[in-house]
């Protein structure tokens, strides 16, 4: 379900109180719709090369710990960008245009990249941390925005109803599952990486618990209603400077203890 428009909740109100519906100060997911066409096209470029080239191809942009430690630190964003095989990019991107549409229209854009991407090298971090197989994929910044749908309705149960709370559920399943598949497949020499999924959950829940949008509904004296955001970039920009930093120092402090 897409949340860009609120329905009633279906609870009973309280005797003196009436129901009404307030429209969400969406926005059109155009940089989800851009992602998915920057991971489709870097796809097909790798689907066009030879076996060898698509190998090489991957031992230049992929996470691959020795390198990352040679001063490549590239990788943890290049390989956000790269998959294997049709499935695995079908499934990413099947994930990314149902989830990425709903929290950057939530959420705004400057923020859902924020999300997106922070998340996403806490994903690879994470991954360069606690595994040595290399890894590529986008489902680290997807954990992220996953992450990040889980606490914004957690934070509006007030505002999304039961209806809120029946999502909330669902994305709590969703994640379990998939995670416990992490836990037994894998594909070919890469395999599903758990740690960077973890990893970009963790980060995705704890910037959109202080980043995310604060919505609350307003009336004024004629009646009129309206749905504001009482977390404005003044206040969360600070700790989205401070979260990108503290990356920097634990990539730091994980490069030197590893060297």
């Amino acid at each position: 379900m897409n949340y860009h428009e609120q329905p009633p909740s279906p609870e009973t109100p309280p005797p003196g109180f009436r129901r009404v519906a307030v429209r969400m100060p969406v926005a059109a997911p155009y940089l989800t719709y851009f992602l998915l066409g920057i991971i489709a096209l870097i796809y097909l470029y790798f689907f066009s090369l030879s076996p060898q080239r698509q190998i090489d191809f991957l031992t230049q942009w992929a996470k691959i710990n020795e390198a990352i430690r040679a001063g490549e630190y590239y990788r943890l964003v290049s390989s956000m960008f790269l998959h294997l095989n049709l499935m695995h990019i079908i499934f990413n991107g099947y994930a990314l245009y149902i989830i990425g549409r709903d929290v950057e229209a939530l959420f705004g854009h400057l923020r859902f990249a924020i999300i997106y991407f922070l998340g996403g090298l806490s994903g690879a971090l994470a991954s360069f941390i606690f595994t040595s197989s290399p890894s590529v994929g986008a489902s680290g910044a997807i954990f992220a925005i996953f992450g990040a749908e889980m606490v914004y309705f957690y934070q509006h149960r007030h505002l999304h109803g039961e209806a809120g709370r029946r999502h909330l559920n669902q994305l709590i399943v969703l994640m379990l599952i998939n995670l416990g598949l992490g836990l037994f497949s894998t594909v070919t020499d890469f395999r599903i990486d758990n740690a960077g999924h973890i990893g970009g959950l963790v980060g995705g829940v704890v910037l959109a618990w202080f980043i995310g949008p604060a919505y609350n509904v307003e009336f004024d004296l004629a009646g009129g209603h309206k749905v504001v955001d009482e977390n404005p970039i003044q206040r969360w920009a600070i700790p989205s400077v401070l979260y990108a930093a503290a990356l920097v120092v634990a990539l730091v402090y994980a490069v030197s203890a590893g060297g």
